[in-house]
């Protein structure tokens, strides 16, 4: 498991307002009418308590029925505005908010997708799959149902205060005595939590990448025996982040009871103010009913307001990390713009490569590839076979060297339509949610259902002929990794690459791999491939075999050249051809 992972970038408080601005900036005209409506919706709710005022001074003077019945029916009314008036003004904020969280979250994914394969290896899968997830999930709940009730006690509370001020002004002082314990310990928990929110998600992120690296390599650690040593590590970052969320649970709590505790005390003055002015005359005693009414109004917006502060913490500690992902960065800058490639030959030159500040795992690479062949790269596991193939699939940052496709830069290099020039398919395939045609058409949306059933014939999928309903038939999560693959490779032959690379792409096979080596050599026919090789079998029909070691090439020729030379690739060909199969 990897011990030193940069995690993507955090943006700022800037960049992020920045961001969120521009996309409720396009909302404008129905924040306005959000706006009003809750304003309308706080204003007409203010007159219940002064209503409910006048009923006790009305009980007090003993008024005739009518004039109670009227007083009653101006409450119910006043209620009723309120209510629906808020109703619609929360429907459209919250369809407003909910809009930006799209956006947001298909910015956010777009992003994710364009991300060179070095950043993601660096910061690891779990760090991206956290800020898709946990961190829109905070995002999304906070726009849904935290930012609307936000918005409506900021109102309420703005209002209620003008309220007692009419009333009285010395209600106004009375109850402010609350808001020295109100800010105190609001100011007290941001300083405390903050901070612990962000170290949970970062944690979160590290746990989640130990249970992904685990369960994605479970054959490899199965068969060297690191089953506890990864069990180890899984438990050892879910109880750091268990221990941060107690933490964090800790502080809400003492948050929470001092705002309980200034509720209490603006209470009790509002009460003692009001009665004060009562004995003074003035006020009535329905005066300080609604005093006291309007003050205990405050206790549900204020504790909301004050409340959502913990939800909303949450929610910008995760928006930061969205639109750190959105914004430009040093590891996700633009390899500049596409070039259309001459041929398609490969060429790389004097080629060095590191993970971040991690040691070289390619050194010194030079290699050529004529167009139309194939070039297979064998070696040991963390030989630098798969960074060699990523980098001449464009996917990895290339500071050191050269990598060439067709005479221009592998990451700039596109075919005269404008689609890539080199397509990778490795070993980690993945169905998604349709048909097969649907699957297999993500090499080229346009093709036939006749050109789908083709591709997948000449990879050898027949089994895709007794499906029930041949290729409109929707594949489940069960599916076989070997069918997986043969759905891959179809789709490859349907983008029909000048230039393939494939990383273990019959790694998987199983009992398939003579099919799927069957498939490969059907779909490296006229185009320029390079294999990185998991079953040696595939060198037998290569033109040429390159070995690698601790990141160097130390043997290049042909598969008989290699054998007859009793080198390293001659060593590694006896070793796998004396396993029985």
């Amino acid at each position: 498991m990897s011990g030193t992972a940069t995690l993507l970038p955090v943006a700022s408080a800037r960049e992020t307002a920045r961001v969120v601005g521009r996309l409720l900036d396009r909302r404008r005209a129905r924040l306005v009418a959000t706006v009003l409506l809750l304003l309308l919706a706080s204003a007409t709710a203010l007159a219940v308590p002064r209503l409910l005022g006048e009923v006790v001074d009305a009980v007090a003077r003993s008024a005739p029925t009518t004039e109670l019945a009227v007083l009653g029916g101006a409450v119910a009314a006043a209620g009723g505005v309120a209510a629906a008036l808020g109703l619609a003004g929360g429907r459209i904020l919250v369809a407003c908010l909910q809009e930006v969280v799209a956006e947001l979250r298909e910015d956010v994914v777009a992003a994710a997708i364009a991300l060179d394969a070095g950043t993601v290896e660096s910061a690891g899968s779990g760090d991206v799959v956290s800020r898709v997830t946990r961190d829109v999930e905070a995002v999304t709940e906070a726009a849904s149902d935290v930012l609307p009730q936000f918005v409506r006690a900021g109102f309420t509370i703005a209002l209620t205060l003008v309220g007692l001020a009419v009333l009285d002004p010395w209600l106004v002082l009375a109850a402010l005595t609350a808001a020295p314990l109100q800010a105190g310990t609001t100011r007290w928990f941001v300083r405390r939590s903050r901070p612990l929110y962000e170290r949970l998600r970062r944690e979160e992120s590290s746990r989640g990448q130990a249970i992904i690296e685990t369960v994605d390599g479970a054959a490899t650690v199965q068969a060297h025996g690191r089953q506890q040593q990864h069990l180890a590590t899984i438990a050892e970052r879910s109880l750091r982040a268990v221990e941060t969320g107690r933490d964090a649970t800790r502080v809400r709590n003492r948050f929470f009871a001092g705002l309980n505790t200034a509720e209490f005390l603006g209470l009790a003055a509002v009460l003692a103010v009001g009665f004060w002015r009562a004995d003074a005359g003035a006020l009535t005693v329905g005066g300080v009913t609604a005093g006291a009414l309007y003050f205990h109004r405050l206790f549900g917006p204020v504790g909301s307001l004050l409340e959502s502060i913990d939800d909303l913490q949450r929610a910008s500690v995760g928006l930061e990390r969205l639109v750190g992902i959105i914004g430009p960065g040093p590891s996700t800058r633009s390899p500049g713009p596409s070039a259309v490639v001459r041929d398609a030959a490969v060429e790389v030159r004097g080629l060095s490569l590191a993970y971040g500040a991690g040691p070289d795992v390619l050194r010194d690479v030079t290699l050529r590839i004529a167009p139309g062949t194939t070039t297979v790269l064998v070696g040991a596991s963390g030989s630098g076979k798969s960074t060699l193939a990523r980098a001449v699939a464009g996917l990895l940052p290339v500071e050191r060297g050269e990598v060439l496709v067709g005479g221009v830069p592998a990451a700039r290099a596109r075919r005269p339509d404008g689609r890539p020039a080199v397509l990778l398919v490795t070993q980690e395939v993945h169905l998604f949610t349709g048909t097969v045609a649907d699957d297999v058409r993500l090499g080229r949306p346009a093709a036939t259902d006749a050109e789908v059933r083709g591709a997948l014939d000449r990879v050898g999928a027949a089994w895709v002929h007794d499906l029930p309903d041949g290729v409109a038939t929707v594949l489940g999560p069960g599916t076989d990794e070997g069918r997986a693959q043969q759905v891959a490779l179809a789709r490859a032959l349907l983008a029909d690459p000048p230039v393939l690379v494939l990383d273990e792409a019959t790694a998987y096979a199983g009992g398939r791999g003579a099919g799927l080596d069957d498939a490969v050599d059907a779909l490296r026919r006229g185009r320029t491939t390079l294999v990185v090789a998991h079953r040696l079998a595939t060198t037998l029909h290569a033109d040429t075999v390159v070995v690698l070691a601790d990141g160097r090439i130390v043997e290049q020729g042909t598969h008989a050249e290699l054998v007859a030379r009793g080198g390293a690739f001659a060593a590694l060909w006896e070793a796998w051809s004396s396993v029985p199969r």
